[in-house]
């Protein structure tokens, strides 16, 4: 069915061969979400025999957060556990989570603590 009922309408076949008789395409907002892209900022410092790592991780509080620091590698998992006030949109990502592993070769670990605040996490390790 067209525009027009009569299958004999010039104008119907120009806009059929323009549009190539085309589908539009719609999108979910899920869908974008679950393949949005993601970026995360990681600086690191060395000074004095500590290496400093702050990673930016918004949407997740200290409770979520778990952090692995090992030889030559420094790991961050964090996963939603408690979603009250949080937008409907973002319970599906937050609920998946997410891991970041920074690999640092030659990094040998004598001590370790981490602490988060306002979305940022801010790793020092102590080196040998």
């Amino acid at each position: 069915m067209g525009f027009f009922d009569d299958s004999n309408d010039p104008f119907e076949s120009i806009v059929r061969e323009f549009f190539q008789e085309a589908r539009p395409r719609t999108t979910s907002s899920r869908d974008l979400i679950r393949s949005e892209k993601e970026e995360r900022v990681i600086d690191f410092i060395e000074e004095d025999g500590v290496s400093y790592f702050v990673f930016e991780i918004y949407g997740y509080s200290k409770e979520d957060i778990k952090v692995n620091v090992g030889k030559g590698f420094v790991e961050v998992q964090a996963k939603k556990k408690d979603f009250e006030n949080v937008q409907d949109y973002l319970i599906n990502k937050l609920s998946n989570g997410i891991t970041i592993k920074k690999e640092i070769p030659g990094l040998k670990v004598k001590d370790y603590s981490w602490d988060f605040k306002n979305g940022i996490l801010e790793v020092r390790v102590k080196t040998k």
